[in-house]
């Protein structure tokens, strides 16, 4: 009798589970969505097949709601992914915890909550634990509905009539009248039909704490909130589509206005789209206009060229004109966009009613070989590259790629090198701080982490690398020391911004390394600061360096902390990793620590826009 009085008292009817498991089966399936496309946009560490990658993350979704349900709640386990049919293929094997995050699983304790206050419901102890057990029961239930859909793509759509072979209209024969008007639809009204897609992604950041919230520094418990450049990624779509929309709500999109917005992003240029200032103040628009005259001009001028003796420019090279050829953009960038206007879509239709958009038209897959895509650089061309005179000696200060005698410590020097002998990614490198590089049973070793300047890609790329010999040789240590005497906290404090807009991998690439890469005869178009990191992963194949060891090497998934990476037995194997990368530098003689001056180791200011 006391278990029936609390149930009336505390507990949840039938007709409230009900309820919940309506929302949350909802919510599960637009999560599901969303799941699925962001493996498209950005393909996981653990899998190159998506198809793989997917699997592994419903089968354990599932089996932690099947736990939820149960038990009453979930814990820590680890998944693994065995191919039977291929014993070449590697096993993989995952915690949940780590997949977890990586797939922004929302966890059934805030689930149950939130389903509660929005049925209006006080919170107590049983309601709780009772809503959780609905909201397992709806992810197990959307998963398996999922997978089906999957095999039977129409079964998540209502049918489609065949309308171009029903019967013939029937006309009067009688005398001609005029039709009585169509019924007048309401005017559109409400803060939600009225709201331009800029305004949707502000609302959209405010109602999810896990992309920053409204000023990017809240985040959502047990996850890190979006970086300021995802944030920025996310906006830019919504206001290409404003600017296709002209100004119209986002209530009132067609897709249509997705069909001129895919024109549009076939039209640009994607090596130097929105680079400069100027376009960035321009409309996507207006900026198809400029490329389209841009082309029509640079054809009439390779025509009159074609009519020289030579064919050549005044620097002797062949001229290069702009063609329809070299416009669109990448498929990796326009279906970062389709995925982040889909997102947005789906969810403000959660709120006002959106007609059909079929995102499917526009995504697209990229064809080409990714391997063949990771150019690397041969030794021959480090030793080239590192004979310029950034390494060798410059003119002054502010002539860097000019020869002189001029030799210093600082960005210039330093980010090719630690990027040619660890293979660290460009913001990891340039987003260091002084305290970054630690000694550990005296082997120095750079902590890659999460830091006041910058925060590393994922979760797996948290990780430990032994410094090699050639950058101690090279006094590495020795600028560490010159840094903290003079009371820097960065390791390249002139990256650093007043603003603190945009990343300092950025800002060295802008100032620094697109200079190098000019002085570089053998840099390509597919090469560029990312090539050292494939080139030293390469290293590491040609040396028979385990998978387990090359994946901590490079910050790759690999199963969370299981693998060891921070055990003192496993940083001899990095050590051994570090030692296989080709010493490209042994023409350089060291020099005492000497670092930029004080003038030009402050942060850069804001460009004046007088």
């Amino acid at each position: 009798m006391n278990m029936v009085s609390k149930m009336a008292r505390d507990g949840l009817t039938g007709a409230q589970r009900a309820e919940i498991y309506r929302r949350q089966m909802l919510v599960e399936r637009d999560r599901l969505e969303a799941m699925h496309a962001s493996l498209h946009i950005l393909p996981p560490d653990d899998h190159e097949d998506i198809g793989k990658a997917l699997t592994l993350r419903l089968g354990a979704s599932e089996m932690a709601a099947q736990d939820g349900a149960i038990q009453g709640k979930v814990e820590d386990f680890l998944v693994a992914r065995i191919d039977p049919d291929d014993d070449d293929e590697p096993i993989v094997i995952v915690a949940w915890s780590d997949l977890a995050n990586s797939i922004e699983h929302e966890g059934a304790e805030n689930a149950a909550v939130a389903r509660l206050a929005e049925i209006g419901l006080e919170q107590s102890a049983l309601r709780e634990a009772m809503a959780r057990k609905v909201v397992n029961e709806a992810r197990i239930v959307a998963i398996r509905e999922f997978r089906e859909v999957l095999a039977n793509p129409g079964a998540a759509y209502a049918p489609v009539p065949i309308t171009e072979y029903g019967p013939a209209p029937q006309y009067s024969t009688g005398p001609l009248t005029r039709a009585a008007p169509a019924p007048q639809q309401p005017a559109v009204a409400g803060p939600w039909a009225t709201m331009t897609p800029t305004e949707a992604v502000e609302k959209f950041f405010a109602h999810n704490p896990r992309t920053g919230g409204v000023d990017g520094t809240a985040s959502k418990t047990g996850m890190k909130p979006w970086t300021a450049k995802t944030r920025e990624q996310f906006r830019l779509p919504a206001q290409f589509l404003e600017e296709v929309m002209e100004g119209r709500p986002l209530a009132q999109v067609t897709h249509d206005d997705l069909v001129q917005l895919n024109d549009c992003f076939q039209k640009l240029h994607g090596a130097t789209f929105r680079k400069s200032k100027r376009q960035r103040e321009m409309t996507i628009l207006e900026i198809v206009v400029e490329y389209a005259a841009k082309v029509a001009e640079d054809k009439k001028a390779a025509e009159r060229d074609s009519q020289c003796s030579t064919g050549e420019s005044e620097t002797g090279q062949p001229p290069k004109y702009l063609t329809d050829a070299d416009l669109g953009l990448n498929p990796i960038t326009t279906n970062r966009h389709w995925g982040f206007l889909r997102q947005l879509t789906d969810w403000f239709s959660r709120h006002e009613p959106l007609t059909e958009l079929d995102y499917g038209a526009f995504i697209v897959k990229d064809g080409r070989n990714q391997r063949s895509l990771r150019r690397v650089y041969t030794p021959e061309q480090g030793v080239e590259l590192f004979s310029l005179p950034p390494w060798t000696g410059a003119k002054s200060h502010l002539k860097r790629m000019v020869s002189g005698n001029l030799l210093v410590h600082d960005a210039w020097y330093w980010v090719p090198l630690i990027a040619w002998y660890s293979g660290m990614r460009r913001d990891e490198i340039c987003g260091m701080e002084v305290r970054d590089v630690v000694e550990e049973d005296g082997l120095l070793l750079f902590f890659i982490r999460n830091n006041d300047t910058r925060r590393i890609k994922t979760i797996s790329s948290e990780r430990k690398l032994p410094v090699a010999d050639e950058l101690i040789r090279l006094g590495l240590p020795d600028y560490l020391a010159a840094l903290r005497d003079a009371g820097e906290t960065l390791l390249f404090p002139e990256l650093a911004s007043e603003s603190g807009i945009g990343t300092m991998g950025d800002a060295y690439y802008k100032r620094t390394w697109k200079k190098i890469a000019k002085a570089a005869p053998f840099v390509s178009g597919g090469q560029g600061l990312h090539a050292f990191r494939h080139t030293a992963i390469n290293s590491l194949k040609g040396a028979k360096i385990s998978e387990a060891v090359a994946a901590d090497f490079a910050g790759h998934s690999v199963g969370g902390e299981t693998g060891g990476r921070y055990s003192k037995d496993h940083i001899p194997l990095l050590k051994e990793a570090v030692d296989a990368i080709p010493v490209v530098t042994k023409h350089l003689d060291p020099f005492d620590a000497t670092l930029l001056p004080d003038r030009l180791r402050v942060p850069r200011a804001a460009r004046s826009t007088a």
